[in-house]
């Protein structure tokens, strides 16, 4: 029940965040260079989450835990 909590917060605040970096391509109508857009938007809080949340998520999916790595270890 834990592991299907943390894969719904992930993915929303994946969907969020990414929402909102597509948001931030606006900027380029407003007459910014495309560096200065990604770099931006690489530097905003968004970025962090949306990184985090997608490592949360693969990790989910990929059913990566440490239980499972480390009784594998042990039985090599």
């Amino acid at each position: 029940m834990f592991r299907l909590f943390l894969f719904l917060m992930s993915y929303g605040l994946l969907i969020l965040s990414v929402g909102n970096l597509i948001l931030y391509l606006n900027y380029r109508t407003l007459g910014y260079s495309w560096i200065v857009v990604f770099k931006f938007m690489m530097h905003t809080t968004e970025f962090y989450i949306a990184l985090g949340s997608a490592i949360v998520l693969g990790a989910i999916v990929l059913d990566l835990r440490i239980e499972k790595i480390s009784s594998q270890e042990d039985k090599v």
